[in-house]
């Protein structure tokens, strides 16, 4: 069993909570090291945990945070790449459904998303990690997560079919390829344009 295996909801969101807490501090969240950041997350975890939960570690509560935090990452840079697609008449609640079926063609993340119960929490904060990028290092030793978009699934991958799916997914790869292909040609006439321009003054010369 892995040491971030048996949270339940209600410990995600207390934990989840604590960490966003404890990382905005504006008092205490700059100075602090790595180790001290941790400490205090597993302090006040376990101080404000119901009596029946297990205790959690530092180890088990870092595990856990590295995990969620991965799994909102992806799924945030799937709904980029949806959204980057302009989907005709796609609600929110579309895009990130889309999003979902995206996500679930990595392996890892093939039985879905499973942290809908912090996804509100976690995302802003992410958003709020991304802005904020090098003025609160406190993670900096031990981190290796990423944020850029490659760790998403490509969206030229097929895409699952779903009974669910709406019309607008289902041309997720043409519409990509169409959006990609239709920026080739202009590129094309710039360099053409160039090169006519330069010819044109080598022969006024």
């Amino acid at each position: 069993m892995s040491r971030s295996s048996g949270y339940s909801l209600n410990e995600d969101k207390l934990l989840c909570q604590i960490y966003v807490d404890i990382s905005q501090d504006p008092i205490t969240g700059i100075c602090q090291s790595y180790d001290q950041f941790w400490v205090r997350i597993e302090q006040s975890y376990n101080n404000l945990k119901e009596e029946s939960w297990i205790y959690r570690n530092k180890k088990s509560l870092q595990c856990r945070i590295a995990l969620i935090e991965k799994a909102v990452r992806k799924l945030s840079a799937c709904i980029r790449q949806i959204e980057n697609l302009h989907p005709s008449g796609a609600s929110d609640i579309d895009i990130i459904n889309q999003a979902k079926i995206l996500l679930m063609q990595e392996p890892t993340y093939k039985k879905g998303f499973k942290f809908d119960h912090v996804w509100n929490l976690m995302k802003d904060f992410e958003k709020f990690k991304d802005i904020d990028t090098g003025k609160k290092k406190v993670r900096g030793q031990g981190s290796t997560l990423q944020s850029s978009e490659s760790e998403a699934p490509s969206p030229t991958s097929p895409i699952v079919s779903s009974p669910n799916l709406s019309s607008f997914s289902l041309n997720l790869n043409e519409n990509f390829s169409d959006h990609t292909s239709s920026e080739q040609p202009i590129g094309v006439k710039k360099s053409k344009l160039k090169r006519s321009k330069d010819e044109g003054r080598r022969k006024a010369r």
